[in-house]
């Protein structure tokens, strides 16, 4: 094989690991001891620990180069030279250039926050480089990929944010791919992503447009009901697949539900005194159906 085919091989290779990051197993630490069985990791007393791990794995993920391309990297030469630096990137995205240095025990949730969706912005993973000798100097990079860079970002500030109690993540799928989400019930997230993935063409703005609205942070009860609303709609499309595939009368609850509680048409003999948790059990409950229509719709069409 000459060095040219060799090389397109190689290429074609590291295209199709960075497609498929996101189904890469994950390397997982011994089991959990008694202590992280029963307590959370963190808690509201121990904020200024949060803050400092999410610091720490940026600072981490700097040192790997991952957000060399923008703000550069130390060179006894001035290679890694850029017009910008942390504290700049925060004034002009955040209007925060001092939270770089401000003391953990000062930062609000709002700034952990922002803090951790201006630095996915960044993230870039190092692809190629080379070694500077000159005093020791080390690797310098030279190109980068964003998508594969920020996926790895996504995976590390969850691994990290599921040890605490702020139940909030990082969006892996989505319009709000890369922001600060409320975090779903147990076991959901995996609902919620595999169902933006499968989601066909035909209704996949639909559906992000719903889950992004149901779970952002500042969603609103309003903002909740026209998430349900739009999933609603997309089972309205499928009625005739749901008819043939549900037991008798499964498809006409489902849309029961969302005609007789004040969620659709609100006409006055609608009940509206049910708790927040109704929404999110409905909300779940039309989108673990619209991931089934999703499954159906491609076995019909032989893609399982």
């Amino acid at each position: 094989m000459n060095p040219s085919d060799r090389a397109a091989r190689i290429v074609a290779w590291l295209a199709e690991l960075a497609d498929d990051v996101g189904e890469l197993p994950q390397v997982e630490g011994p089991r959990p001891y008694w202590s992280q069985r029963s307590t959370p990791t963190s808690s509201e007393s121990s904020w200024p620990t949060v803050v400092h791990r999410v610091r720490a794995l940026v600072n981490e993920l700097m040192a790997e180069h991952y957000f060399a391309q923008k703000l550069g990297f130390d060179c006894v030469d001035g290679n890694g030279d850029t017009d910008s630096s942390p504290r700049l990137e925060l004034e002009a995205r955040l209007g925060k250039p001092d939270l770089w240095d401000t003391s953990d025990t000062q930062w609000t949730e709002d700034d952990l926050c922002d803090f951790m969706e201006v630095f996915h912005d960044l993230a870039a993973r190092p692809t190629r480089g080379w070694y500077h000798s000159y005093s020791n100097c080390g690797f310098h990079p030279s190109h980068f990929s964003a998508r594969s860079g920020q996926a790895l970002y996504r995976w590390r500030i969850n691994q990290l944010l599921e040890t605490t109690t702020l139940g909030v993540r990082m969006a892996d799928e989505g319009e709000d791919v890369g922001r600060m989400v409320m975090d779903a019930p147990t076991g959901v997230s995996d609902l919620v992503d595999d169902t933006l993935r499968t989601s066909t063409q035909e209704s996949r703005d639909d559906v992000v447009h719903a889950v992004a609205l149901f779970r952002a942070r500042s969603s609103t009860r309003s903002d909740q009901r026209s998430a349900i609303v739009t999933l609603a709609g997309v089972l309205e499309q499928r009625r005739d697949l749901l008819e043939a595939e549900l037991l008798t009368k499964d498809e006409a609850a489902l849309f029961e539900v969302a005609n007789k509680f004040d969620l659709r048409h609100r006409k006055d003999n609608q009940r509206t005194d049910y708790d927040g948790a109704f929404l999110e059990w409905i909300f779940y409950w039309y989108l673990a159906t619209v991931n089934l229509t999703n499954r159906l719709m491609a076995k019909g069409n032989g893609r399982d």
